[in-house]
Protein backbone atom coordinates (compact mmCIF):
# COMPACT_ATOMS: atom_id res chain seq x y z
CA UNK A 1 0.00 0.00 0.00
CA UNK A 2 2.98 2.62 0.79
CA UNK A 3 4.22 2.27 -2.44
CA UNK A 4 0.81 2.72 -4.33
CA UNK A 5 0.68 5.91 -2.17
CA UNK A 6 4.51 7.22 -3.10
CA UNK A 7 3.52 6.25 -7.01
CA UNK A 8 0.55 8.80 -6.82
CA UNK A 9 2.82 11.50 -5.07
CA UNK A 10 5.37 10.82 -7.64
CA UNK A 11 2.67 11.28 -10.64
CA UNK A 12 1.24 14.44 -8.15
CA UNK A 13 4.69 15.86 -8.09
CA UNK A 14 5.60 15.19 -11.78
CA UNK A 15 1.96 16.84 -12.97
CA UNK A 16 2.74 19.83 -11.21
CA UNK A 17 6.09 20.37 -12.55
CA UNK A 18 5.06 19.92 -16.19
CA UNK A 19 2.00 22.13 -15.83
CA UNK A 20 4.48 24.91 -14.38
CA UNK A 21 7.24 24.46 -17.13
CA UNK A 22 4.03 24.65 -19.85
CA UNK A 23 2.96 28.04 -18.05
CA UNK A 24 6.29 29.71 -18.03
CA UNK A 25 6.64 28.81 -21.65
CA UNK A 26 3.89 30.43 -22.80
CA UNK A 27 4.61 33.69 -21.16
CA UNK A 28 7.39 33.53 -24.28
CA UNK A 29 10.08 31.28 -22.36
CA UNK A 30 12.36 28.64 -24.30
CA UNK A 31 10.79 24.92 -22.92
CA UNK A 32 14.90 23.90 -21.84
CA UNK A 33 14.68 27.24 -19.73
CA UNK A 34 10.97 26.86 -18.57
CA UNK A 35 11.48 23.39 -17.65
CA UNK A 36 15.12 24.14 -15.94
CA UNK A 37 13.51 26.54 -14.35
CA UNK A 38 10.16 25.16 -13.04
CA UNK A 39 12.49 22.23 -11.51
CA UNK A 40 14.73 24.97 -9.60
CA UNK A 41 11.43 26.20 -8.24
CA UNK A 42 9.68 22.77 -7.27
CA UNK A 43 12.50 21.62 -5.28
CA UNK A 44 14.05 25.22 -4.30
CA UNK A 45 17.67 24.34 -5.87
CA UNK A 46 19.23 26.33 -8.67
CA UNK A 47 17.16 29.54 -8.53
CA UNK A 48 19.97 31.86 -8.02
CA UNK A 49 21.63 31.68 -11.82
CA UNK A 50 21.17 34.54 -14.08
CA UNK A 51 18.22 33.46 -15.91
CA UNK A 52 16.20 33.69 -12.79
CA UNK A 53 16.23 37.33 -13.50
CA UNK A 54 13.92 36.68 -16.47
CA UNK A 55 11.44 35.10 -14.06
CA UNK A 56 11.87 37.90 -11.33
CA UNK A 57 11.50 41.00 -14.06
CA UNK A 58 8.00 39.11 -15.23
CA UNK A 59 5.08 39.72 -13.94
CA UNK A 60 3.24 36.32 -14.85
CA UNK A 61 6.76 34.55 -14.59
CA UNK A 62 6.99 35.47 -11.49
CA UNK A 63 3.53 34.66 -10.25
CA UNK A 64 3.89 31.16 -11.63
CA UNK A 65 7.23 30.80 -9.99
CA UNK A 66 5.52 31.30 -6.54
CA UNK A 67 2.90 29.06 -7.17
CA UNK A 68 5.40 26.07 -7.75
CA UNK A 69 7.86 27.13 -4.81
CA UNK A 70 4.60 27.34 -2.58
CA UNK A 71 3.80 23.66 -3.49
CA UNK A 72 7.10 22.57 -4.09
CA UNK A 73 7.73 23.52 -0.06
CA UNK A 74 4.03 22.16 0.99
CA UNK A 75 5.20 18.91 -1.31
CA UNK A 76 8.51 18.04 0.81
CA UNK A 77 6.70 18.52 3.93
CA UNK A 78 4.03 16.49 3.23
CA UNK A 79 6.05 13.50 2.32
CA UNK A 80 8.19 13.95 5.51
CA UNK A 81 4.91 13.80 7.56
CA UNK A 82 3.61 10.70 5.35
CA UNK A 83 7.15 9.37 5.39
CA UNK A 84 7.10 9.24 9.70
CA UNK A 85 3.71 7.96 9.56
CA UNK A 86 4.50 4.83 7.40
CA UNK A 87 7.40 4.54 9.65
CA UNK A 88 5.55 4.69 12.89
CA UNK A 89 3.14 2.41 11.31
CA UNK A 90 5.52 -0.01 10.46
CA UNK A 91 7.19 -0.44 6.63
CA UNK A 92 5.69 -3.65 5.32
CA UNK A 93 8.00 -5.09 1.83
CA UNK A 94 6.47 -4.62 -1.25
CA UNK A 95 4.53 -7.70 -3.40
CA UNK A 96 6.29 -8.59 -6.83
CA UNK A 97 3.41 -7.60 -8.35
CA UNK A 98 3.89 -3.87 -6.92
CA UNK A 99 7.57 -4.07 -7.71
CA UNK A 100 6.75 -4.95 -11.62
CA UNK A 101 3.87 -2.17 -11.40
CA UNK A 102 6.70 0.47 -10.09
CA UNK A 103 8.61 -0.05 -12.52
CA UNK A 104 6.37 -0.24 -15.67
CA UNK A 105 4.91 3.51 -14.51
CA UNK A 106 8.27 4.49 -14.37
CA UNK A 107 9.40 2.94 -17.62
CA UNK A 108 6.18 4.23 -18.84
CA UNK A 109 6.87 8.26 -17.81
CA UNK A 110 10.61 7.64 -19.48
CA UNK A 111 9.51 6.48 -22.98
CA UNK A 112 6.43 9.39 -22.85
CA UNK A 113 9.51 11.46 -22.39
CA UNK A 114 12.18 10.05 -25.11
CA UNK A 115 9.74 9.60 -28.04
CA UNK A 116 8.72 13.26 -27.25
CA UNK A 117 5.05 12.36 -26.29
CA UNK A 118 5.46 15.27 -23.58
CA UNK A 119 6.28 17.99 -25.90
CA UNK A 120 3.79 17.13 -28.86
CA UNK A 121 1.06 17.36 -25.65
CA UNK A 122 2.65 20.46 -24.49
CA UNK A 123 2.44 21.89 -27.99
CA UNK A 124 -1.22 20.97 -28.54
CA UNK A 125 -1.94 23.04 -25.20
CA UNK A 126 0.03 25.92 -26.55
CA UNK A 127 -1.32 26.23 -29.54
CA UNK A 128 -5.29 26.02 -28.23
CA UNK A 129 -6.36 29.10 -28.43
CA UNK A 130 -6.34 31.57 -25.44
CA UNK A 131 -3.27 29.89 -24.30
CA UNK A 132 -1.19 32.49 -24.66
CA UNK A 133 1.12 31.17 -27.14
CA UNK A 134 0.87 34.12 -29.86
CA UNK A 135 0.32 37.53 -27.41
CA UNK A 136 0.60 39.45 -30.70
CA UNK A 137 0.54 39.86 -34.30
CA UNK A 138 4.40 39.26 -34.52
CA UNK A 139 4.55 36.48 -31.38
CA UNK A 140 5.07 36.06 -28.16
CA UNK A 141 7.22 39.40 -26.82
CA UNK A 142 10.28 38.67 -24.01
CA UNK A 143 12.45 41.61 -23.09
CA UNK A 144 16.20 40.69 -22.56
CA UNK A 145 17.66 44.07 -22.59
CA UNK A 146 16.14 47.59 -22.68
CA UNK A 147 18.07 51.30 -22.49
CA UNK A 148 15.53 53.88 -22.85
CA UNK A 149 12.81 53.14 -25.72
CA UNK A 150 15.33 50.61 -27.86
CA UNK A 151 15.99 47.01 -26.67
CA UNK A 152 17.02 43.65 -27.87
CA UNK A 153 14.12 41.27 -27.48
CA UNK A 154 13.10 37.55 -28.06
CA UNK A 155 10.70 36.98 -30.59
CA UNK A 156 9.13 33.35 -30.39
CA UNK A 157 7.14 32.32 -33.80
CA UNK A 158 4.01 30.49 -33.10
CA UNK A 159 2.72 28.43 -35.79
CA UNK A 160 -0.53 30.90 -35.62
CA UNK A 161 1.92 34.19 -36.09
CA UNK A 162 1.55 35.92 -39.32
CA UNK A 163 5.10 35.58 -39.83
CA UNK A 164 4.86 31.70 -39.27
CA UNK A 165 6.18 30.38 -43.26
CA UNK A 166 7.45 33.87 -44.14
CA UNK A 167 10.69 35.17 -46.07
CA UNK A 168 12.21 37.65 -42.87
CA UNK A 169 12.33 40.36 -45.99
CA UNK A 170 8.65 39.77 -46.19
CA UNK A 171 7.92 39.98 -42.26
CA UNK A 172 7.58 43.44 -42.11
CA UNK A 173 10.00 44.02 -39.50
CA UNK A 174 13.00 46.08 -41.85
CA UNK A 175 9.96 48.74 -42.25
CA UNK A 176 9.53 49.16 -38.79
CA UNK A 177 13.16 49.52 -38.17
CA UNK A 178 13.55 46.22 -36.36
CA UNK A 179 16.98 44.60 -36.70
CA UNK A 180 17.31 40.91 -36.97
CA UNK A 181 20.45 39.59 -34.80
CA UNK A 182 19.89 36.36 -34.92
CA UNK A 183 17.86 33.36 -35.44
CA UNK A 184 17.85 30.54 -32.93
CA UNK A 185 16.31 27.57 -34.68
CA UNK A 186 16.56 23.91 -32.43
CA UNK A 187 20.23 23.67 -32.08
CA UNK A 188 21.75 25.93 -34.44
CA UNK A 189 21.73 30.05 -34.44
CA UNK A 190 21.51 31.72 -37.18
CA UNK A 191 23.72 34.59 -37.05
CA UNK A 192 23.18 38.00 -38.95
CA UNK A 193 20.04 36.24 -40.81
CA UNK A 194 19.60 36.88 -44.81
CA UNK A 195 16.45 38.56 -46.02
CA UNK A 196 15.92 35.29 -47.80
CA UNK A 197 15.52 33.46 -44.90
CA UNK A 198 12.36 31.62 -44.45
CA UNK A 199 10.80 32.13 -40.77
CA UNK A 200 9.73 29.24 -38.86
CA UNK A 201 7.04 27.77 -36.39
CA UNK A 202 9.41 27.68 -33.18
CA UNK A 203 11.83 29.81 -34.49
CA UNK A 204 13.34 32.08 -31.68
CA UNK A 205 14.59 35.64 -33.03
CA UNK A 206 16.70 38.05 -31.32
CA UNK A 207 15.54 41.96 -32.24
CA UNK A 208 16.99 44.95 -31.98
CA UNK A 209 14.82 48.23 -32.57
CA UNK A 210 12.32 50.48 -30.91
CA UNK A 211 9.84 49.04 -28.24
CA UNK A 212 7.10 50.54 -29.08
CA UNK A 213 7.51 49.35 -32.98
CA UNK A 214 8.04 45.68 -31.73
CA UNK A 215 4.56 46.09 -29.52
CA UNK A 216 2.40 46.60 -31.89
Amino acid sequence: MQIIVFLVFLGVWLLILWVGSTALEATGMQRSKARFQALSTLTGTGFTTTEAESIVQHPKRRKIATYLIFLGNAGIVAFIILLILYVRAGLTPPSMFLVLLTFAILLAIGLAFWCGLIDKLTNAILRHPGKGQVSSNLAVKEICHQSGDYGVLSLTISEQAGMAGLKLKDAGLRERDITVLAIERGSSILSHPEPEEKLLAGDYLLCYGKLAEIDT
